[in-house]
């Protein structure tokens, strides 16, 4: 009951904004498929930042709705959105088996988004999670004290029959909150 009267009175004084989040990278995919449970990722092996996921240093809000769309058709496949309050620790490298959370990273790990298998109705294939659908939305979390951005690793949940070189974008819908 307490909870819900402090929700109430956050919301009133600082009421949530709604943004909306893109992240896009050519995938690796070196043999033209992802095995279950293999990262996806770009070349670099970098980090998938979503920038300005809250508000302000420290801040919170909710993932609302997260998408995945490619630029390969006919895919069917299902993808995992690992969330995290910093860089992921653990191995980021393309087609590498995806060990996560480890231990080190388990303490910034917020929780996974599942997505549906992609679905295709032309040139490209695309899936969607919402809070009406399996994925497990709305994700609540809560920003590192000097940070606004989360990080996203992405894992095949069924092996893919990815194209070398294709983008798959990783899109949010994002309700935040002022403070933390």
């Amino acid at each position: 009951m307490l909870q819900e009267i402090l929700d109430f009175l956050r919301e009133s004084i600082f009421p949530p904004t709604i943004v909306n989040r893109s992240i896009s990278k050519l995938l690796v995919a070196g043999s033209s498929t992802h095995d279950a449970g293999d990262v996806m990722n770009d070349a670099n092996a970098g980090q998938w930042v979503i920038k300005d996921a809250a508000r302000v240093n420290g801040g919170s809000g909710y993932i609302t709705k997260a998408q995945a769309h490619t630029q390969v058709e006919s895919q069917s496949f299902r993808i995992a959105l690992q969330v995290f309050t910093r860089p992921v620790t653990s191995t980021m490298t393309d087609d590498a088996a995806a060990v996560s959370p480890n231990p080190v990273d388990e303490q910034f790990f917020e929780d996974e988004i599942v997505l549906p298998a992609l679905a295709s109705r032309g040139d490209g294939s695309y899936a969607v999670a919402t809070p009406s659908t399996v994925g497990n939305l709305p994700l609540a979390f809560t920003c590192e004290p000097n940070s606004r951005d989360l990080y996203i690793k992405p894992i095949a949940i069924d092996v893919t029959t990815f194209t070398a070189g294709e983008k798959l974008t990783l899109k949010f819908k994002i309700e935040r909150f002022k403070t933390g």
